[in-house]
């Protein structure tokens, strides 16, 4: 007879121990991979063809900007609608969020560059607004700054990736939608090709 408190032989309980173990980690390893390849698909580096894989069609979001008034940082609310008769870059954006942070000072030397042709607006996706406000500051980004502190008007559009960008006509329609991060370059074309097509 066993001895007391023994129901199972105890090498078979070691066995099923380390095996359980083994799942764990190799469960643990796999979801690590997978997010991973998920981060490097969705963010790429730099605005290249491996990230624009990862970009949205303007078929994939709503093809109508949204109605919903949103807050300014510097105070009082505005609407998309406000900002038709130029062409607009709306840019999804969050202090969480590496890839956001490192395309930021690109996105502020562009607008120096070009402000005077296309107007630029930021929206801080579920972000904590004294974290935005301070990375705001500490790039010093210059041009309209918003709040989608719940991330509703990131969801209406149908976005996905963080950063996003959209690039929109004068008459307000979507021109072009990029997931992922823009470099200077990626940035230039792309207004280019707005310009372009208004």
């Amino acid at each position: 007879m066993a001895p007391y408190g023994w129901f199972v032989d105890p090498p078979m309980a070691v066995v099923i121990t380390q095996r359980q173990r083994y799942g764990i980690v190799g469960a643990a390893v796999l979801l690590l991979v997978v997010v991973t390849a998920g981060v490097w698909i969705a963010g790429g580096d730099d605005g290249s063809e491996s990230a624009e894989t990862a970009a949205a069609s303007p078929g994939a979001v709503e093809s109508e900007l949204p109605t919903a008034a949103f807050e300014l940082f510097d105070g009082g609310t505005t609407t998309f609608a406000e900002f038709e008769g130029r062409p607009l870059v709306i840019n999804f954006w969050a202090s969480w969020c590496p890839a956001c942070v490192a395309e930021l000072p690109e996105f502020q030397t562009v607008h120096e560059e070009r402000g005077d042709s296309v107007t630029f607006l930021g929206l801080a996706n579920a972000d904590i607004r004294p974290a935005a406000l301070d990375l705001a500051g500490d790039v010093g980004l210059t041009y309209t700054l918003a709040d989608d502190p719940n991330g509703d008007l990131f969801r209406e559009f149908g976005l996905i990736a963080m950063p996003s960008t959209l690039f929109i006509s004068p008459d307000g329609q979507i021109v072009e939608v990029f997931g992922g991060q823009l470099d200077e370059a990626g940035l230039n074309d792309r207004i280019d090709a707005l310009l372009e097509a208004t």
